[in-house]
């Protein structure tokens, strides 16, 4: 709920044999069908994604597929996110533009715009039959979106050859991931959270979604980072590849092994979180940045500094710029707490505490707020999406234009009483348009779009689910082996799998015919073709399998026209044989009249036979 105020302003045979009884044929409509099914060879991943598609969800071309990220400002406003909460923590709503008053420098600015964003009470979908899913969505309560950060690297041991070391950072490591289950399992219906893991890269887990099951089994196949000193040293850095983090300082922190080792993971979390800025901008309203740390003492204090480590404070600044031009906020949860010893520390942290100041700080430079002390892990991740889905945005001209780099406070009051403000408490005066930007991370609160009958990329894991053409497929194991002789549907299984036992799965699809578009042909018949694919994924996105089936449908004008009166739903079913294993299941549907799609993502465990 939104009130505004307005101020001024692949080398195989092309035909793949289907197994005889692979298909049925439409059993609703007087349908002549030809099919024919093709080896895709999917995206891999959301960067091969995004750069197939050319696209982000804005239309324009994507900053990704050029290799130079680029930012759109249109106005030089100061914006700050502001939460309002009474004296049990719960949002304060209906406060007007008139209740506040904000100052920069302490000085007071006049407010030029005003809006408050809100959350509401979904109702969760009906409950479908076991074993079938469908792409449509429960709307989301709020318009701001959560990313949840396990950085399991700055969680790895410091030395992976103590035995000690590799205990606790596994009890931490497992801790985390158990909190962040516990919390997409209680989240609101319809909230929207991403996945990103830091390790050796930074990598989406997955893209934006409310499914809770979903999210659940792609936390799960979070592998553990256990790294440490021996492995991580100044000559290997943290990540090879186009995602390696680190890349910044890595010739400074001199002196021993740790310092290096410090100095790597330090640089790797302020590229993160300017890659996760850089990323954010093109979605609108405000990112909740839930980020599971165990502190950055010596980035977000200069005092905290080992000797032979770098500045970090232009970089953490640039940091800041981006995640205030992207309107991210950072709730920092504490990693350490469940451990009986609290000395573990990996990134130069002194005594107790400093930690846990250096989250502190960090979250009211965002507007964020900092966790740590408790055993529940839980309850701050649920806690930071209530308090990021109700906010009063307030802008203002800030009153010096200059791009100078100079650090500005911000205070907000308010004029009610018992009401308390959460807001980033300044920002720093950058041009981010003349920056250099990070390579991104094809964050998305939507699918790439097919272009041209091509849905590779709308096809890749992790991808944003498309409801252009809303469908329920039933996903479960044949009843029935197959015959003795009959060939193995592998689609484009990977070969170095051809020897595994599998397990033939059949897939049932429901099209509600409404939805697809027809031309018109030859005595009064209308065409029209969907392409039905299927592509599956390990828990580390290699794609292991995949099909690909084109259906042209020839209709007579009865047969249009009861189907588009009745709404009456296009049948089809697929086979295809399964590894075991944690699999991820992208499924799709595309309109090549249209170019509409329909996409969904069903994790699947698949049993050894």
């Amino acid at each position: 709920m939104r009130r505004s105020e307005n101020g001024e302003t692949g080398n195989m045979q092309r035909f793949w044999p289907l197994h005889k009884n692979g298909y049925s044929a439409f059993r609703q409509l007087a349908i002549a069908v030809g099919v024919i099914a093709v080896l895709v060879p999917f995206a891999s991943n959301r960067r091969d994604a995004v750069a197939q598609s050319g696209l982000n969800q804005t239309g324009a071309a994507d900053p990704v597929a050029s290799g130079t990220a680029t930012l759109q400002v249109y106005s030089r406003l100061t914006v700050v996110d502001v939460t309002a909460t009474d004296a049990s923590g719960q949002p304060v709503q209906g406060l007007q533009r008139s209740d506040f008053s904000i100052l920069e420098d302490g000085k007071p600015q006049p407010i030029r715009n005003f809006e408050e964003v809100s959350s509401h009470l979904v109702e969760p979908p009906p409950e479908l039959p076991p074993n079938v899913y469908t792409n449509l969505t429960p709307p989301a309560p709020s318009s701001a979106v959560n990313i949840i950060l396990l950085d399991l690297a700055n969680e790895a041991p410091v030395d992976d050859t103590s035995v000690r070391q590799i205990s606790e950072s596994t009890l931490m490591q497992h801790n985390v991931k158990v909190a962040a289950i516990q919390a997409v399992q209680n989240m609101p219906t319809g909230t929207q959270i991403a996945v990103i893991a830091m390790t050796n890269n930074l990598r989406i887990v997955q893209g934006f979604t409310s499914d809770r099951a979903l999210l659940t089994a792609a936390i799960q196949a979070v592998p553990y980072d256990l790294l440490g000193m021996s492995t991580s040293n100044g000559s290997q850095g943290t990540g090879n590849g186009n995602q390696g983090l680190g890349n910044g300082n890595q010739g400074s922190g001199n002196g021993s092994g740790q310092c290096v080792q410090m100095n790597i993971r330090n640089e790797s979390v302020l590229e993160s979180l300017d890659r996760i800025a850089v990323d954010s901008m093109t979605i609108h309203g405000r990112k909740n940045l839930i980020w599971f740390t165990v502190g950055v003492p010596a980035i977000a204090d200069p005092g905290l500094e080992a000797s032979c480590l770098p500045d970090y404070q232009r970089e953490l600044s640039n940091a800041y710029a981006l995640l205030t031009a992207a309107q991210v906020s950072i709730y920092p949860i504490d990693a350490t707490t469940q451990l009986s010893v609290h000395e573990f520390n990996t990134n130069g942290a002194g005594p107790l505490g400093t930690s846990q100041l250096a989250e502190q700080m960090v979250a009211e430079a965002t507007g964020g707020v900092a966790s740590w002390g408790s055993n529940d892990m839980t309850s701050p991740v649920l806690s930071a999406i209530e308090n990021g889905a109700n906010y009063y945005s307030i802008a203002f001209v800030p009153p010096d234009a200059k791009y100078d780099g100079a650090h500005h406070t911000i205070d907000v009051k308010v004029d009610r009483p018992g009401v308390h403000l959460i807001f980033r408490n300044g920002y720093y005066s950058e041009d981010t348009k003349k920056m250099k930007m990070p390579p991104g991370l094809s964050l998305s609160m939507s699918p790439p779009p097919a272009k041209d009958g091509d849905m590779k990329a709308a096809m890749s894991r992790g991808m944003e689910t498309s409801q252009q053409i809303v469908f329920d497929v039933g996903v479960e194991p044949s009843t029935q082996p197959p015959p003795p002789g009959s060939p193995v549907i592998l689609g484009t299984l990977n070969p170095k799998l051809r020897n595994k036992r599998l397990t033939r799965y059949g897939f049932n699809y429901s099209v509600p015919g409404q939805q697809i578009a027809f031309k018109d042909g030859k005595k009064g018949t209308h065409n029209g073709a969907l392409d039905f694919d299927i592509a599956v994924y390990d828990s580390n996105d290699r794609l292991l399998t995949g099909l690909s089936q084109i259906v042209k449908m020839t209709l007579t004008d009865d047969s249009y026209r009861k189907m588009i009166a009745s709404n009456e739903p296009i049948r089809l079913s697929q086979q295809i044989d399964l590894p075991p294993g944690q699999l991820f299941l992208r499924v799709g549907v595309l309109d090549h009249t249209s170019d509409k799609t329909g996409t969904l993502e069903i994790p699947l465990t698949v049993g050894k036979r």
